[in-house]
């Protein structure tokens, strides 16, 4: 869902943005033209049915029976959960069914559009990110994707409900970053972090879901880092460098987001509506940037001591921005406190 430019000023409240004149915090939609993402290897992942074999356990056998009602949709997919009991213990599952194929795809190109983002989320492995369990075919030969299931809804939902505490929000943050440099660890960016993609748990850990636009920028076996190319992800959260339809660090875009994401934590609204000149509020952001304070909007943040982290990773100048090994360092990141092994140490999701 793209905006308008943006045609309010550089001062935004909560009043303001239900009135409609401020940046909007509202559910977004991923732009994905022409995105040179990495097709994750041509195997095929997960369970499925060979032509010239026999046919595997259907998604009802494996993991049990799907609700009919939606708890997420997508332009792609659409999310199910799915009750399985064994004995006596009821396992949950966030089963996500993709599309149909479209006519102008070839079973060979659909698959692969499919298995590409499986191969991806199924190498992850970490507390911040959603467990990816199989790919399978359910008894309508709809392609389903099953993950872990995440009880506390998406980070937007708990926005727009208000009341985080600043501790809550640093938490928030700091497992968003956690996360997002595992993955640039294991040589992938996700290029469309936003709040409806960082999932809750029951105790509150955040989860990034949704690898469909992700890419690998690095295998493991090379030294070099891949640019990326192609406008992906949601409008508000995107990187500049991407509107100008040149090759970019896709681990800043990242970074990018996460920033933006942060302060609409803070503020429940957005700090503009598209990261371009044409945008008032972001030409301010980038003409006071350079000066030695905080600029507008960033400059009411809080605590004072994000201020500075948060200017360097909203860089407009993506070689100056801070990648998440710089994150990790800095002095305020490191003295957040997380939820860890389930408590909360001075707060409660």
């Amino acid at each position: 869902k793209k905006d308008a430019d943006a045609k309010s000023s550089a001062s935004s409240t909560l009043r303001d943005m239900i009135m409609g004149s401020a940046p909007k915090l509202s559910r977004r939609g991923s732009n994905t033209s022409a995105g040179n993402r990495s097709d994750g290897g041509s195997k095929k992942g997960g369970s499925e049915s060979g032509k010239g074999g026999g046919e595997t356990a259907s998604l009802l056998k494996k993991y049990g029976v799907c609700e009919k009602a939606a708890i997420g949709k997508g332009a792609t997919a659409v999310v199910r959960l799915a009750h399985k009991w064994d004995r006596s213990t009821e396992k949950l599952y966030a089963v996500k069914e993709f599309r149909k194929r479209r006519k102008n795809e070839t079973e060979k190109e659909y698959v692969k559009k499919l298995t590409s983002e499986f191969c991806i989320s199924s190498t992850l492995h970490h507390l911040n990110i959603v467990e990816t369990v199989d790919l399978v075919q359910d008894e309508n030969r709809h392609w389903c994707e099953v993950m872990e299931y995440c009880p506390g809804g998406d980070l937007y939902a708990a926005i727009k409900r208000g009341g985080m505490s600043q501790a809550e929000v640093e938490c928030c943050f700091k497992q968003i970053i956690n996360g997002i440099a595992y993955l640039h660890s294991m040589g992938v960016a996700h290029r469309d972090i936003k709040p409806e993609n960082l999932l809750l748990d029951a105790v509150g850990h955040i989860k990034i879901t949704d690898f469909g636009v992700s890419d690998v920028f690095r295998m493991c076996w090379e030294k070099s880092t891949h640019y990326s190319k192609g406008l992906c992800g949601s409008e508000p959260y995107i990187a500049p460098e991407q509107f100008e339809h040149k090759e970019y660090d896709a681990r800043l875009v990242d970074v990018w987001a996460a920033a933006v994401v942060f302060y609409c934590m803070q503020f429940q609204e957005l700090p503009w509506r598209v990261a371009k000149m044409s945008d008032p509020t972001f030409k301010e952001f980038v003409h006071q940037y350079h000066g030695s304070n905080a600029p507008s909007p960033l400059n009411n943040l809080s605590p004072r001591e994000c201020r500075p982290l948060l200017k360097k990773m909203l860089c407009p100048d993506p070689k100056g921005r801070y990648m998440t090994e710089d994150i990790l360092k800095d002095p305020w990141f490191q003295s957040i406190s997380v939820c860890e092994n389930n408590v909360a140490p001075d707060h409660k999701h």
